[in-house]
């Protein structure tokens, strides 16, 4: 919702009449605090089996890639039920008819916004990512597949240059995770056509018709791929405008070290108390090591062990809610400690802060492994602080002693501030250009998606030019042992000849 309230900000600015409509799905609507521009319709609706609170990932340092894909279906169905609950909802489907919307923008997870377009007749439609491009609204929308340089977005622990088994997993893995989205999205639709007739479209179809998908990355903070012309980067929005004024307080802990300052924060989904007593305390023992420097750290509010424990250590700051922004563009802080969450890197990259990454679930660790591979930041696997802060430490000291990193956090600082336009610039022209075009541009649509899997990949020309060479191999060592043994016998007959 953050990201939805930047982008509705952001066109609200441009002239855009702008309705950000929040649904208490799991939070409870009005909490989004951060909309300056647009209207904003936080709104309620009936669904007994909602789940209420923030999401936080459970038992976040043992979450893997299998358990991924094994709970898809469950993270689905609150998507889904909410989806069909809205449906049924009179007083929201009438008040998104009556408001006469020319446009719906959403995000990937769910396909609800497509069904509500195609019942309410609101033509236009553009999707969103508020992360890099999943495999399912790739597959969906026709962009290439490249999973043999392109990480999938999910779990991923390798970067672009993969050995055999790193793409092994990495194609296994993509295919897995569009196919948990789509047979999900499959039961939606039978569900739909039980609600509206056995000829309602496909929530799939439907989506196949997007006229633009905006990703919230900057091609300069992603991996390099392949993409159709109606997919556009618009990361970084918003981001320009941020207040980086700190308090008093915190204008004093950041001139604590005597050589600098150094930032830890896991987010808010990840929760510090599910790390665990052990984790959080070779985290803190670690950075008692470096006396010289200041330790800022974010922790879970309920998190007593890590703030108690914290109090005895004389060069640490714990607290629950710190101002990043502020602390991130403080001259003096050395580097930023993070799970790698796309927001806080592109937040980093603003303002040239090198990075220690510990991904822990979803696109962190891909995320990560972009990072290393433009030269300003380390990573860690997350279980490593578990048992020992060996590595820990000698990241710690390899991110303070090597100028590289701080070089090249410069470098991505100057790349996004003059690269041709910046994401806002992108979405403006964007937005003007389906606008002043009649709300469609089939000419920057792929077909790629309309395409069979034989199709796309050329299994079918690729069979007949196999079949083809294995012919003419079969047929020329007939022919040549056909010759061979001609000879053979002529030699044969020669030499009987003479004999005789």
């Amino acid at each position: 919702m953050i990201q939805n309230g930047r982008v509705a900000d952001t066109l609200a600015k441009g002239g855009h009449n702008v309705t950000l409509l929040e649904l208490d799905v799991a939070i409870k609507p009005g909490s989004l605090h951060t909309v300056k521009h647009a209207n904003f319709w936080p709104e309620t609706f009936e669904w007994p089996e909602r789940v209420s609170g923030e999401m936080i990932i459970p038992n976040a340092l043992h979450f893997t890639a299998f358990e991924l894909i094994t709970g898809l279906p469950g993270f689905l169905d609150i998507f889904g039920g909410s989806c069909l609950a809205i449906l049924k909802s009179p007083h929201i489907m009438n008040k998104i008819r009556d408001s006469n919307f020319d446009v719906i923008m959403f995000e990937q997870f769910d396909v609800c916004p497509f069904v509500i377009s195609h019942l309410l007749n609101i033509d236009v439609k553009i999707w969103m990512s508020s992360c890099p491009i999943m495999e399912h609204q790739a597959d969906l929308v026709g962009v290439p597949t490249a999973f043999s340089y392109v990480p999938v977005a999910d779990s991923s622990e390798c970067g672009d240059q993969m050995t055999f088994f790193e793409r092994f997993r990495n194609v296994l893995f993509g295919h897995a995770l569009s196919h948990a989205y789509f047979s999900y999205w499959h039961g939606l639709h039978l569900k739909l056509k039980d609600m509206y007739g056995p000829d309602f479209p496909s929530p799939l179809d439907l989506a196949k018709s997007t006229d633009l998908v905006l990703i919230n990355t900057d091609e300069l903070v992603d991996f390099p791929r392949p993409l159709p012309p109606n997919v556009i980067h618009v990361g970084g929005l918003g981001m320009n405008h941020v207040n980086t004024t700190l308090s008093p307080h915190y204008q004093s802990l950041m001139e604590s070290g005597k050589d600098g300052v150094v930032y830890f924060s896991f987010g808010t989904m990840v929760s510090t108390v599910e790390l665990g007593q052990t984790y959080m305390k070779n985290l803190l023992d670690t950075f008692s090591k470096f006396e010289n420097y200041f330790f800022i750290v974010k922790a879970t509010e309920k998190d007593r062990f890590t703030f108690e424990y914290g109090k005895g250590i004389k060069n640490v700051h714990v607290d629950h809610w710190i101002q990043q922004p502020g602390v991130l563009a403080h001259p003096n802080l050395r580097f930023f400690i993070t799970h790698g969450g796309y927001n806080g890197i592109m937040e980093a990259s603003r303002f040239s802060v090198p990075l220690l990454l510990i991904g822990v679930f979803g696109d962190q660790t891909r995320n990560a492994r972009l990072v290393e591979r433009n030269g300003w930041g380390v990573s860690m696997h997350k279980l490593s602080l578990l048992y020992e802060t060996d590595e820990f430490e000698a990241k710690i000291k390899e991110m303070l002693r090597n100028p590289k990193y701080k070089q090249n956090a410069i470098r991505t600082t100057k790349l996004l501030q003059t690269k041709p336009q910046t994401g806002e610039q992108r979405l403006l022209s964007y937005i003007k250009f389906l606008e002043e075009n009649g709300g469609h541009l089939p000419e920057l649509r792929s077909i790629a998606n309309q395409l069979s899997v034989i199709e796309l990949t050329n299994i079918d020309i690729w069979t007949i030019i196999l079949l083809t060479i294995v012919v003419v191999i079969v047929l020329l060592l007939y022919v040549i042992g056909t010759v061979l043994k001609k000879l053979f016998r002529l030699i044969g007959f020669r030499k009987k000849e003479k004999m005789q």
